[in-house]
Order: C-alpha cells, then sequence, then structure tokens
C-alpha cells in the first residue's frame, strides 16, 4: 500500500476528504494518534510528486515541534518563532520588520507579542519621537526561555532526520538550496 502523501484539508462526515474518492484516501494514525487522510501519488510528474512530498515531511516535522513544544514548554510554534527572530536581533525589531521576517501581517505579530508581552519574555519599546514606532526585544527571562527551547528545538529535528546518512542529508540540502535559488527568483 503506497502510503506516500499526506492530504491536506479538513475532513467532512462519513471519513470523506473533499474532492478525494473513498479509493483515493484512507485513514491511518500518524505518531500523535490523530486521523490523518492519506492521498495516493497517482500523478506521472515528478516535479508535482517532489511537491508533495516537500509538503507532507514539511508538515509532519511542523507538526511534530507543535505538539513537543506545546508539551514541554506550554507555548507554540509561532511564538517560538517570534523569539528566534529576536534572538537573531538582540537591538530589537520594529513590528513591521518581524512581520516581514515571520511572513506573517502585521495584526498577527501584534497577537504574538502581546502574548508574550504578559509572560515577560518581550519588552517593547515606544520612540520618544513617534509613539506609533515600537522596538520589539527578548527580556533576560525571554532569553533564557528561548536558549532551553531552542536546544530541545534543535535536538528534536536531529531526532527526526537522525536515520538519514551524513551524505544522504549533505546531497538534500544541496538540492534545496538550489530548489529555493530556482522558486526564490521565480
Amino acid at each position: 500500500m503506497d502510503r506516500s502523501f499526506l492530504g491536506i484539508g479538513g475532513r467532512r462526515a462519513g471519513g470523506r476528504t473533499s474532492g478525494r474518492s473513498a479509493s483515493e484516501v484512507e485513514d491511518v494514525e500518524d505518531d500523535d494518534r490523530r486521523h490523518v487522510p492519506i492521498i495516493h501519488e497517482r500523478s506521472d510528474h515528478i516535479e508535482v510528486r517532489v511537491w508533495l512530498r516537500l509538503l507532507h515531511c514539511t508538515r509532519a516535522v511542523e507538526q511534530n515541534l507543535r505538539n513537543r513544544l506545546s508539551k514541554e514548554f506550554n507555548t507554540s510554534l509561532a511564538r517560538f518563532d517570534v523569539m528566534a527572530q529576536l534572538e537573531r536581533f538582540p537591538d530589537g525589531l520594529r513590528m513591521s520588520e518581524l512581520s516581514k521576517y515571520l511572513m506573517v501581517s502585521n495584526g498577527t505579530s501584534t497577537g504574538l507579542v502581546a502574548g508574550l508581552v504578559e509572560e515577560g519574555m518581550v519588552e517593547r519599546e515606544f520612540d520618544e519621537n513617534d509613539r506609533r514606532t515600537v522596538t520589539i526585544r527578548l527580556t533576560d527571562a525571554g532569553k533564557k526561555q528561548f536558549l532551553k527551547m531552542a536546544k530541545r528545538h534543535e535536538e528534536w529535528v536531529i531526532s527526526k532526520l537522525g536515520e538519514l546518512s551524513r551524505e544522504a542529508k549533505r546531497d538534500l540540502l544541496e538540492n534545496l538550496v538550489l530548489l529555493d535559488r530556482h522558486v526564490s527568483h521565480a
């Protein structure tokens, strides 16, 4: 049985996934014991199959990271990403810069930052000349917490890729760099 791609989108009543026949979708349990529809790769185009595989792998690793961050640190992957960006810029970032780096709307960034401010992980500094301009940075407590999370995050990612040989990982990285260059300039 080909279990080559996890389907995208919500499930309908009766176990059907929109746009797919019952013969194309079957339920399996993922690592978190949730039912996930499987869509068989039927395309003759290797490019489509590669894209689907990349998407599946990304989503599977992200879901694993989300679950682990929630369980171990009571935080979300989105909050971790905010803290990771702020850690890269010790002098802080303006909200618009943070949104750009996270590739989310200003409203989304504002909501994430508000929660982190409330928890004491992040601080806001208002510009004396323009109160609309705010610089966001990690607090000392935020830096300490981020370093703990980053260490565990690294361990989790390494464990997910651990079965690949060093050579396979190197080849994969080289090919992904080439793909990134191609799609980033398209």
